[in-house]
């Protein structure tokens, strides 16, 4: 066998541009606005139905509004965590790479090859148009 074909983890970076950072803001205020409004349903969950558990049991209906304080201070955290991404966005400096994902490329080994040069590979986008395709970790 002179070859075999394996998958191999691919970095997307991309180049920050006035753009990007619109739209990753653009995606933190769609996140924060679905936590709110995930938020807002477990309150009105909990006032439709921990009156009527209330008055059935309330052991369980303590039980309820615990998870739901619960799920509400998650929720709360998270969101919390996204407004200070996106202050972390907005200071983002023009020109710098960041990391937007992985994902999974095939690509040939053969004997011979130096694996730590082919098992990484980066593709660098800037505005959605790909700029540069790199192989093997760069050098400190």
């Amino acid at each position: 066998m002179d070859k075999i074909t394996i998958n191999r983890p691919v970095v997307w970076k991309a180049v920050v541009t006035d753009q990007l950072r619109k739209e990753l803001g653009q995606e933190l205020e769609r996140a924060i606005n679905r936590l709110d409004m995930e938020i807002q349903q477990l309150e009105f969950q909990a006032k439709r139905v921990l009156p009527d558990l209330e008055r059935q049991n309330l052991k369980r209906a303590m039980d309820m509004r615990q998870q739901l304080e619960d799920e509400k201070q998650k929720r709360r955290q998270a969101r919390e965590r996204l407004a200070e991404q996106m202050q972390d966005v907005a200071n983002l400096e023009t020109g710098e790479e960041i990391a937007r994902g992985t994902l999974e490329g095939l690509t040939d080994v053969s004997v011979g090859d130096d694996l730590t040069r082919i098992l990484y590979a980066e593709i660098v986008t800037k505005d959605g148009i790909v700029v540069e395709l790199r192989e093997g970790r760069l050098k400190p």
